[in-house]
Order: structure tokens, then sequence, then C-alpha cells
């Protein structure tokens, strides 16, 4: 592969074989000064690199919004022969394919187990530990006026707020969807069935507002859905607990969930955090404007939740 760097730049074809955000980042360093659309490009490569993987040119061009040329002509001056080379380069890297399924992470439990009786309550102890050191990660990391934003949103009532979750997040998503109603009317959780979702996808509008949960392994359905929202030009906002995830370009925004309790299964724990945090925030911004009352007396019209009524 040839080289095409300023003489006093020693370049090795391992680093463009193998590139992950540090060699990158050390290979873009050698072009500056950047150009503006350079600069854009670069800027958003670095931010969502983890996704760069799931993107085509068009995607790259459409969000760092610059043409697909200075794409072309900043990946060869970076040695990189277009965007295939580039993405070839991506996928070697093993920090960003590093989702395992739980069939092989119980393999990996059961070559690790030892005959040593297991000390449950020190078990307990550290599992409890790790989701508590979660909380701290999501604090520490949470952007709140990003947060705000997507309150406010939500709370618009002038949006119809539709919300997907498929398997296990499927969870995430109907006690969003359920809870959400007390604060606002308009909510609808899709389905996943392809011949029922395009009937509740009529009539999606630009100021819609799509909520996709998303843990673990990736739904094409899901992905479609997202894709849809975008081409409608609506908000998409993904919760989701993997950098490395095909939504980044369909998205608006995006909020990586941490998750890594060192078991078998993801902790969903931050995710229900997240949702109730959110829910928060939004009958905040609609107290007094909410459906709490109307709610209250439809549950007691049908004897919802009580047989003593009857």
């Amino acid at each position: 592969m040839k080289c095409d760097f300023p003489s006093n730049f020693i370049c090795h074809d391992s680093m463009k074989d193998n590139l992950d955000l540090k060699t990158y980042k050390q290979l873009a360093e050698q072009l500056k000064p950047f150009t503006e659309s350079e600069t854009n490009l670069h800027n958003y490569i670095v931010t969502h690199f983890e996704e760069l993987t799931y993107y085509g040119i068009i995607d790259l061009a459409q969000k760092a919004k610059i043409s697909k040329a200075t794409i072309g002509r900043y990946l060869n001056k970076l040695g990189f022969t277009g965007y295939a080379a580039f993405k070839r380069a991506l996928k070697k890297d093993p920090g960003l394919n590093t989702i395992v399924s739980p069939i092989d992470a119980s393999k990996a439990s059961k070559s690790k187990a030892t005959t040593l009786p297991i000390d449950t309550k020190d078990e307990v102890q550290r599992y409890v530990g790790n989701v508590s050191k979660l909380i701290e990660q999501f604090s520490h990391e949470l952007n709140v006026r990003e947060l705000e934003r997507l309150a406010a949103l939500i709370a618009d009532k002038n949006k119809t707020i539709y919300v997907v979750g498929p398997a296990s997040s499927r969870a995430l998503a109907i006690h969003f969807s359920t809870l959400l109603k007390y604060s606002r009317a308009e909510v609808v959780l899709l389905p996943l069935d392809r011949g029922e979702l395009p009937k509740a996808l009529l009539g999606v509008k630009q100021q819609d507002v799509l909520v996709a949960f998303s843990y673990y392994r990736f739904n094409p359905v899901v992905i479609d859905i997202t894709r849809f929202f975008n081409s409608k030009q609506a908000h998409v906002t993904v919760i989701t607990n993997t950098q490395s995830n095909p939504y980044g370009k369909y998205s608006n925004m995006q909020y990586v969930l941490p998750s890594d309790v060192d078991s078998i299964f993801h902790s969903r724990t931050i995710g229900f955090l997240f949702i109730e945090l959110l829910l928060f925030l939004v009958q905040k911004q609609t107290e007094g404007d909410d459906n709490f009352e109307e709610l209250e007396g439809l549950f007691k019209f049908f004897g919802t939740f009580s047989s003593i009524d009857f």
C-alpha cells in the first residue's frame, strides 16, 4: 500500500490496516492544518468513531455536512485508496466488535468455573457493587442539558411520541410508554410485526419523536424503523448500551448507557433509571396539564386494578 504522507512522517501499513481511534488521531495529526471541511469531517469521525463501520459514504457526508469528494480527498491524504478501504480497516479493530452472545458468555463462564464452593453472599455483594458502579458512571457521564432538551421534546403535546424496543428492550419500551401516558396522550408503542407496523406508522410527521431502546444485539426491524423516521426528518433518540451500533447514522440523539456487571447478561438497571429520570423531568414540564385525573377515572370506571369495586 502506498503511503501518501509528508516526508517527515514515518508511515506503517499496519497503522492503516488495523485502525483504532488512537491510530486515526495519529494519522490525522500529520495532515494539520485542516481546511474548514476537513475540520468538520475530522471532528465528526472522532466523535462517532465507534459507529462508522455502519456508515456508507453518503451517510457520513450527510452527517458531517460535507461532500463525498471531500471525504475521498481526505481519506486519500490519510493513505486510504477510498472509503471502502477505510471501512475495511475499521472492521479489523477488535474494540468495535466486542459484543459477546449470551451462549458464548455462558461457555466462557463454565470454562472458568472451579470446583470450589460458591460463596453466595460474596457473589451477591460483588454483583450489587458492580451495579452501584454503573450508577456512579451514569451520573458522572450524563449530559443534563441534552436530557433536559429531550424531556422538552417529549413534553410537547403537538408531537406524537413513538416508542420501540425489541426482545429484552421491550420491557424498557413498555415501561416508558405506559408511564408517559400519565403526562400526555399521543404515545404509540410500535409493534415489531412487519405486517402490523405499517399501519402503526401511518401519519408520522416531521415534528414527531421516536424513542428506540435497543440493548446488546441489534434488531433489523428497529434499524428499519429508525431509518424510516430519519427519512421523514422526525426526531430519533436511541437508548443503547454500546457505542458501536447501526443506529447512529439515523439518530439525532444517542444515549449509550453502562451495562457491564461481569455477568452473562448485561444489566438494564441504568436503562430503567434513565427512563424514570426522563419521566420525572417530563412530568415537571407538564405538571397541571397531565392525564392523572382522567386516567384514574378510567381505571375506576373499568375496575382495572381492584376487584373490591365489584
